[in-house]
């Protein structure tokens, strides 16, 4: 493995966790809190100084899946976590760190808190819609774009959405079809219920059309069919991914994800 065991970060986040004490992929381990620990992978709240860091180790592997997925989606303009630093270490793993994403939170739980006004919620879901349809456009899919990997600022002071969680990113070279259905499906999936109104679930699809500049008249019933049957099928099984508040591996990881966190 090259470079065992070096972090690689910018100068300023490199001087920032060094006056912290870190320096290496086993430093950010040893001085971090590890909030969820499985058998291939672990999620760490690093704070270094007044900063906050979410960081996901994937054991036993030689590159973050999660850093080269950040890395592509922010090259084709889809709005993910901010990646911070990054590396790899011998019998440890490939790390990537990404920095706090407060006051966003995830929107599963803003609908359920009723934190988000109608305006709000359409416009997030335009934002999550355009942002599904410039990966799509890329060939690309998320697999767990459920709603608990999409960040939005309740204040309003940061429009849009944030997604998260980006490792399990799929390239595809064959035609999309069923990986759009998924996508718009787990996103309709993870809706708390009661929260939002069947207007609002017809205009994610509406405006997911539209950014890929798709005959809206011609499509929409027939893709919201095959959506409406994909949630079923979502539904009637335990995802991947747990939705909603299942998926808080932590309180204290759950105040402040930021990534992929998951």
């Amino acid at each position: 493995m090259k470079d065992d065991d070096v972090l690689h970060a910018d100068e300023a986040t490199t001087a920032a966790l060094a006056a912290a004490g870190v320096r290496s992929v086993r430093d950010v381990l040893a001085r971090s809190e590890c909030v969820r620990d499985l058998r291939d992978r672990s999620n760490h709240v690093l704070r270094a100084g007044a900063d906050v860091y979410h960081v996901k180790l994937t054991k036993r592997a030689k590159v973050s899946r999660e850093a080269v997925a950040i890395e592509f989606l922010q090259g084709i303009g889809v709005p993910t976590a901010t990646l911070a630093f990054w590396g790899a270490a011998r019998g440890v793993g490939a790390l990537c760190g990404t920095r706090d994403l407060a006051p966003a939170r995830p929107m599963d739980d803003l609908l359920r808190e009723g934190a988000l006004a109608p305006a709000a919620i359409d416009g997030a879901f335009k934002a999550l819609a355009e942002a599904a349809a410039a990966m799509h456009e890329a060939r690309v899919h998320h697999r767990d774009l459920y709603l608990n990997h999409v960040f939005v600022d309740p204040t309003g002071a940061r429009p849009g959405v944030t997604i998260i969680d980006v490792e399990r990113l799929q390239r595809h070279v064959g035609v999309l079809p069923r990986a759009i259905v998924k996508d718009l499906a787990a996103v309709e999936a993870s809706i708390p219920e009661g929260t939002v109104d069947l207007t609002y679930r017809a205009r994610l699809v509406v405006h997911y059309l539209r950014a890929r500049r798709f005959p809206v008249r011609m499509l929409l019933g027939n893709l919201l069919r095959r959506v409406s049957k994909k949630v079923e099928e979502i539904r009637a099984h335990v995802p991947r991914t747990p939705v909603g508040a299942a998926a808080r591996p932590s309180p204290v990881h759950a105040r402040g994800m930021s990534r992929d966190r998951g």
